[in-house]
């Protein structure tokens, strides 16, 4: 059995701009109740990916912006929040993944698994050609392991 990541992908094409605002970003994210989403230019060219850490990332002092503050630990919550406030009208360009990981849809499952542990992905884009065709979610494998528990392969019927 040679299963390739085209059998696993979700064909939803959900993506943002980079144009986008992040907030405008984070708001299809959580309307969709996903951890990150793909980044496309004109006819879903893959460019970049935006997640949750990005965001995070960013919005967190480095550590010699934290030595550079003459008060040092006071507020850090305080400019914490405002550097998220700050964050969400700036483009997504600003804060994506651009050293982007994607597959194709003729990769082999175990080459997807492996790239999803190994990289810790929770979400994994599929491109044709440089262009969004799906998305790999690690939930995908879990639900593969339901639907076979209703399956005979012997007479292909449910169980």
């Amino acid at each position: 059995m040679n299963t390739h990541a085209a059998a696993f992908m979700v064909r939803d094409l959900t993506a943002i701009s980079e144009d986008d605002a992040v907030l405008e970003a984070v708001r299809v994210m959580y309307s969709q109740r996903i951890s990150g989403i793909p980044v496309v230019r004109d006819n879903w060219y893959l460019v970049g990916y935006l997640s949750e850490t990005d965001i995070l990332r960013a919005a967190v002092p480095t550590y010699l912006e934290v030595l550079a503050q003459s008060t040092f630990l006071e507020d850090s919550e305080g400019s914490f929040l405002d550097r998220l406030k700050v964050l969400a009208h700036r483009k997504v360009s600003d804060f994506m993944s651009v050293n982007l990981i994607a597959v194709e849809p003729t990769t082999s499952l175990m080459t997807v698994a492996d790239l999803m542990l190994r990289k810790r992905i929770k979400r994994l884009p599929v491109s044709e050609n440089g262009k969004l065709v799906g998305i790999i979610d690690r939930g995908a494998f879990c639900e593969f392991m339901m639907e076979a528990e209703t399956f005979d392969e012997r007479t292909g019927n449910k169980r």
